[in-house]
């Protein structure tokens, strides 16, 4: 799982070294911030890795153990995992087993002063917050980075909710199509899951729709995510307008 860290798209890793330096030798862990952005909201996942072969304790000053930042294209901070927060102001220490990784999750909702962000790039800032390691100082805080595209709010699809796991969905949403039908496939990434189907809309008009996707287990991704993709089609083509993927499970 540890390979998988360092092939993360677009993760810039930086760890600079103080009380560290003198050894010359590269630090005994991971840190990673990995985004995924959705249509509704963003998911952040922070993981901490071991790759020594000795246990390692992380200490921290407070119960705050990371900062994650987001900018705009203009530099802008739009986001930070600490705002409105409380934390205790006491030590806290995490021990990580070699080979074991530590992961937080934050999650995003576009939203900053109240409105909801323009689609564009991003970039995600996080810094580890931990004062010492293993007994000795860590005067320079372990950080990584990461670039992510935020979409646009869809005029055709809102309000998803998505219950079931191990092929078997139900999927509500609500949808306003100008085409007269939606169309949805299932992929997991790299392959389809389910091919092409479609349902007639009763209106131009905000209605609530319920699919119900069967996927044979034997069609499921042993590690990866089950992905619905939501659209309409053009009248005057036939292309693809309206895009909206739906995670329905992380295996």
């Amino acid at each position: 799982m540890l390979r998988l860290l360092a092939a993360a798209a677009l993760i810039i890793f930086t760890m600079p070294l103080q009380s560290f330096e003198a050894s010359k030798q590269e630090m005994p862990f991971d840190f990673k911030v990995i985004p995924q952005a959705g249509t509704k909201s963003m998911e952040i996942e922070l993981l901490l890795g071991n790759t020594a072969n000795y246990p390692l304790s992380f200490e921290f000053r407070t119960s705050q153990f990371y900062e994650v930042e987001i900018f705009n294209q203009k530099g802008e901070k739009v986001y930070s995992s600490s705002e409105g927060k409380a934390f205790l102001q006491a030590i806290q220490t995490i021990a990580v087993k070699p080979d074991e990784i530590k992961v937080w999750k934050e999650h995003w909702d576009y939203r900053h002063n109240g409105k909801r962000v323009k689609e564009g790039k991003y970039s995600v800032k996080a810094k580890l917050l931990a004062s010492n390691l293993n007994g000795k100082g860590l005067e320079t805080k372990a950080e990584s980075e990461a670039s992510v595209f935020i979409p646009g709010q869809n005029p055709a699809f809102r309000h998803v909710e998505v219950s079931g796991e191990n092929g078997l969905y139900t999927i509500s949403i609500e949808g306003r199509l100008k085409s007269g039908k939606l169309w949805y496939t299932v992929e997991d990434g790299h392959n389809e899951l389910q091919g092409e189907k479609g349902v007639s809309a009763l209106s131009n008009d905000w209605e609530n729709f319920k699919l119900k996707i069967n996927i044979p287990a034997d069609k499921l991704p042993e590690n990866g995510s089950v992905i619905l993709h939501l659209y309409e089609k053009s009248h005057e083509d036939g292309h693809i307008i309206n895009s909206f993927p739906v995670i329905l499970e992380r295996r």
